[in-house]
């Protein structure tokens, strides 16, 4: 069964209501005010089942010029539109605004319905019929079936309903989505249930009793109780349904309209990059201009700044970047409206390329030539893939595929595949853990001459290390966040330039294949000093601020001590706890007298006692013992140090 929503669209009383009414035997003008002026000023909304079991949901928008804001709403996520023209009226402002704004929101079909057939005669239906298809020549609906009605007799509904049963099947499948969003178009409560909400759902799918956030905001969610579809209770609802949702802990002071509901946290955004196509109106754009921005149920104030023109004259399209006043929930590809700062005027409108682009101060060619290829990506490109690899080459960074499945609103599996169906070595896959994690291949090298770039600059500085750095020290030099799929792609990245032998594992750090420890005389001789300086101590703790001035003296800077230090360590020449240094032989010295007295010492010994037997300071004593509690072969009490089962086992080899 297709999930589908029908829109009406046409000028101020041309019986856009009194159609539905007479499909669907409801009325959509509920409202005191509605029912006083005749018009529609309401989103109204009805419901109709084909005879092949299809239940198709009905919007019907105002078609008062007044009320364009409410129009755009309705005409959000529709499937099908029903362009309304009445035959004694003919096309009028309303028609034609209405039929720009259907188009620029993506709407692809629809059916031309001429009504108040019962009020023309042969000729007046005839010219109708004529008027209606000049109108109509180069726009999306100049192919269209055209059905002349009677809402008042019933003349032709049944035709209509037959050229929609017709359509149906035509139509595109929806691109699935795993993010569920809709927008609330009408908030009611109703006594012993609750607060209400209504919308078209416009991705995903939602279940009874699942969470759903309400954004923007401070990520408020609420339980879904229960769920209606076209008036009767479901267990849930998928993207092209009518739903009404009962959600606990609702209340009116939560929402303000334009608000999403989504099963999934989605970043507002201020800032967005668009195509702008501009209505064929006496209206000429300047680089910047002041607007109002319609998507879906948001609305707000917003400045236009032209990126890839000067100026937008009527019928013309231009890349532009959108400041908007508030806050908004919106995805790439979404359509949107602009009226003039005024609300008097519908100047035109676009797709979202981008929601979360970066400021663009400057319009420099490099920039225009990323948007054009972005634009390519969006727009004219009938592949996925095309997309996928734009938003990995944006990011610059590596992604779960789940990830960049939610941010493009595709499934994680379509995702996949399209990147092993057109596999063109843009796109690089790896496997870690089960996870795939997929990055730019253009990215992935720039990350992988970095890491070069950097064990080549730590073996200059640290020529007398084997090892080299650590995975985690690459993070920072990539620019990347810390969360798991970078840290993944580190490890799966370093992997893989290892057995391209680039790098070589030494130990837990990451080498150059190519490193190797050379040690010139001077080099040795300054290393043969430091070890006699720190043997010299004896037993006493070596003053690093004293080391650090002879060495300085024998200029040799604060970096190469560092570098000879740790030599010694890996080397064995000398222990280091807590950044003190004691020479190997002091602390094998050490190791040696100690253990036998504390192997005859039931109690163990005080800190005193072991500062009297070696006749030292308290803070060699201390460092002795942290490097023999870490060493395995004494601990230490409050009080006492003992020796361990460990430390008799060296006492006996």
């Amino acid at each position: 069964m297709r999930h589908l929503i029908i829109g009406t669209a046409g000028h101020v009383d041309h019986g856009k209501t009194a159609l539905i009414k007479a499909l669907t035997q409801m009325d959509c003008d509920t409202h005191k005010e509605e029912k006083e002026r005749g018009i529609t000023i309401n989103l109204g909304f009805a419901h109709f089942n084909l005879s092949s079991g299809e239940s198709i949901g009905i919007v019907d928008v105002p078609g008062h010029k007044d009320f364009i804001k409410t129009m755009v709403a309705g005409a959000f996520g529709v499937d099908i539109v029903l362009l309304v023209v009445a035959a004694d009226s003919g096309i009028m402002p309303q028609t034609v605004e209405h039929l720009q704004i259907i188009e620029l929101l993506g709407v692809e079909n629809g059916i031309v319905v001429i009504t108040k057939k019962d009020l023309a005669d042969d000729d007046m239906l005839e010219l109708a019929q004529l008027e209606v298809a000049e109108f109509l020549q180069g726009s999306i609906l100049e192919n269209a079936p055209v059905v002349q009605v009677s809402s008042t007799t019933g003349e032709g509904i049944d035709d209509l309903i037959s050229e929609i049963s017709k359509l149906i099947p035509q139509l595109k499948d929806k691109s699935k989505s795993e993010l569920f969003r809709m927008y609330i178009d009408r908030v009611f409560n109703v006594k012993g249930v609750g607060f209400v909400v209504t919308g078209s759902v416009l991705g995903g799918s939602l279940e009874s009793g699942s969470n759903l956030y309400l954004l923007p905001g401070r990520a408020k969610h609420f339980k879904v109780r229960k769920i209606e579809r076209h008036g009767v209770p479901v267990k849930d609802v998928v993207s092209g349904d009518r739903a009404a949702l009962n959600l606990s802990g609702f209340k009116n002071e939560d929402f303000e309209r334009g608000m999403v509901l989504s099963d999934k946290l989605i970043e507002e955004t201020y800032l967005i990059d668009t195509t702008l196509q501009l209505f064929a109106v006496n209206h000429e754009l300047g680089l910047w201009t002041k607007v109002i921005f319609y998507s879906g149920t948001f609305e707000c104030a917003a400045k236009v700044h032209l990126l890839n023109k000067d100026s937008l004259k009527k019928g013309e399209t231009a890349i532009v970047q959108i400041h908007l006043e508030k806050p908004a929930i919106l995805l790439n590809k979404d359509r949107f409206i602009l009226r003039n700062s005024s609300n008097d005027i519908t100047l035109g409108g676009g797709v979202i390329l981008d929601v979360k682009p970066l400021h663009h101060r400057r319009r420099t060619p490099k920039l225009l030539a990323v948007l054009n290829e972005l634009l390519e990506a969006t727009l004219n490109s009938d592949k996925q893939y095309n997309i996928i690899k734009f938003e990995l080459k944006k990011t610059k960074s590596p992604l779960f595929v789940e990830k960049l499945a939610e941010i493009l609103e595709l499934e994680a599996e379509d995702v996949l595949t399209e990147c092993l169906e057109n596999e063109d070595g843009a796109v690089k896959i790896f496997e870690v853990s089960g996870k795939k994690i997929l990055v730019n291949i253009n990215v992935h090298a720039d990350f992988s001459q970095v890491i070069l770039e950097a064990l080549k600059k730590y073996h200059a500085n640290n020529f007398l290390i084997d090892g080299g750095m650590e995975a985690n020290e690459f993070y920072g030099k990539f620019g990347l966040k810390l969360n798991e799929a970078a840290k993944m792609y580190v490890g799966a990245l370093l992997d893989s330039m290892e057995k391209e032998n680039l790098i070589k594992k030494v130990e837990k750090t990451w080498a150059l294949n190519e490193h190797s420890v050379e040690i010139d005389d001077e080099t040795l001789q300054q290393l043969n000093w430091l070890e006699t300086t720190l043997k010299n101590y004896e037993k006493q703790t070596p003053l690093m601020k004293e080391i650090g001035s002879q060495a300085f003296s024998k200029k040799i800077s604060k970096e190469n001590l560092r570098m000879l230090l740790k030599y010694l360590v890996n080397n064995g020449k000398i222990s280091i706890t807590e950044g003190e240094y004691v020479h190997t032989d002091i602390v094998n010295e050490v190791r040696k007298i100690l253990l036998p007295v504390l192997n005859q010492k039931e109690r163990g010994i005080n800190e005193k006692e072991f500062r009297l037997l070696f006749n030292s300071t308290k803070n060699f004593v201390k460092t002795m013992i942290r490097i023999f509690v870490e060493e395995g072969i004494i601990k230490k009490s409050e009080f006492y140090i003992h020796i361990t089962e460990k430390g008799k086992e060296v006492i006996s080899v």
